[in-house]
């Protein structure tokens, strides 16, 4: 349960900011790409909110719930972006509200999902999963998104 709720927590915080990305890379030649990336990579953030919780309670209303709700302050961050924030955010703000994101993710992967999948005693599907975790990025990277 503790684990389910940490993950909603962080992935609430990391929604926000891509909102904000999305709002404003809306009216750019990246904007439909940008977009389309997101929402791909919404499916497993959805995931690693609803099986912790899942797991822990049995019930696939609280995960469906849980997960529904961290992945909604997406689009509030995007309204918030185009209602009140367009005049002070610039690109600049942007970028390191994300790289701080980014480094919240990273804290709760080595602090929290690493020791979680080694509990599992399967090293060899752990490897695998961080490999290709990090080649999808990687790719993403590479192609521009």
């Amino acid at each position: 349960w503790r684990l389910g709720v940490l993950m909603m927590i962080t992935m609430t915080i990391h929604n926000l900011p891509e909102g904000l990305a999305v709002a404003f890379a809306a009216h750019t030649k990246i904007g439909p790409l940008m977009a389309l990336a997101i929402a791909v990579h919404n499916i497993p953030e959805g995931v690693i909110v609803a099986g912790p919780v899942f797991a822990a309670t049995g019930s696939r209303w609280k995960a469906i719930a849980m997960a529904t709700a961290s992945g909604l302050t997406e689009p509030i961050g995007a309204l918030m972006a185009i209602l009140m924030l367009r005049a002070y955010i610039t690109q600049h703000h942007l970028q390191y509200a994300l790289a701080f994101v980014g480094g919240i993710m990273l804290l709760v992967c080595v602090l929290e999902l690493w020791p979680e999948g080694r509990k599992c005693k399967n090293d060899r599907r752990l490897l695998v999963g961080i490999l290709v975790g990090a080649g999808v990025m990687a790719w993403t990277l590479a192609i521009g998104v």
